[in-house]
């Protein structure tokens, strides 16, 4: 029996379908359920604003176990705990209301990104890397939804909100004050001039966020290196673990095909990672 040689554009066309399928089921792998008390918004409208922010990671995630995340109203500040729901869920507040849909989208996708992160409560040394990917997240989910949400909305009448999400990411971008140092003297050295800041203060949004704004031109770039994020806190982070540490462990753990994307975050960084064994 003769067999037909693959062309390379079949053999193109059959990358693209797979690809499509795995990204399609990765999708699916998000259950989403809603706590309504106190949003004063309903159900079905909070859920569709949290499903569509969380698709713009999960399009890009390969192979992706299901998850199930327990959406509630928070009185506090938006967050992931580490305590787990009845069922093993993961259980995320979110401190906005009614009808703001833009500030649901970046406070979800925010949350969302530590739980593909695998966020564990172990030393924290180095959790403003994460807090500064997880911010990064909800720029790029925002701006990604703004872009969806011109042609395919989840609900028709929505369509006229896409804007609205452009600006609410890009009036948080204009705010972050310390990406101007960060373009005056580089990332490494702001890196190393506010290291020990950072080690302290991982949730200070001033600077975290500022390096997020590096990082999203990275990830707009090559949006399918998210699914990388996922190896980020593959084994515990011990007591005094350094940046450098942090960074071979997880260029240690990703697959194959994202240690090229590895290597260059650490380089935004002037960080050089030892040869993988």
């Amino acid at each position: 029996m003769k067999i037909t040689p693959i062309t390379s554009a079949a053999l193109a066309v059959l990358l693209s379908w797979t690809t499509s399928i795995c990204n399609a089921d990765s999708k699916q792998s998000l259950k989403i359920k809603i706590n309504p008390e106190n949003f004063n918004a309903s159900r079905a409208d909070i859920e569709a604003v949290c499903r569509s922010a969380g698709d713009q990671l999960m399009k890009q995630m390969e192979g992706l176990p299901a998850l199930t995340v327990q959406v509630s109203r928070g009185q506090h500040g938006p967050i992931a705990l580490f305590k787990r729901g009845k069922e093993g869920e993961y259980l995320v507040k979110l401190a906005t209301e009614k009808t703001f849909w833009a500030q649901y989208a970046y406070q979800f996708s925010h949350e969302i990104c530590h739980v593909l992160c695998g966020y564990e409560n172990d030393y924290r040394g180095n959790l403003w890397f994460e807090e500064s990917l997880c911010e990064t997240a909800s720029l790029y989910c925002l701006r990604a939804m703004s872009r969806e949400w011109r042609n395919t909305p989840p609900y028709g009448n929505w369509r006229s909100y896409s804007p609205a999400l452009f600006d609410y990411a890009d009036n948080i971008q204009k705010g972050r004050n310390d990406y101007i140092e960060i373009l005056r003297i580089g990332l490494p050295v702001y890196y190393r001039k506010h290291a020990a800041h950072l080690s302290d203060n991982p949730t200070d949004r001033k600077k975290n966020g500022a390096i997020a704004l590096v990082l999203l031109t990275l990830l707009e770039r090559n949006p399918e290196h998210w699914n990388a994020i996922r190896w980020l806190n593959s084994s515990p982070s011990p007591e005094g673990e350094t940046f450098l540490q942090y960074l071979t462990k997880w260029h240690r753990a990703v697959p194959e095909k994202h240690t090229d994307f590895v290597e260059d975050t650490a380089s935004l960084f002037g960080i050089s990672l030892p040869e993988l064994p």
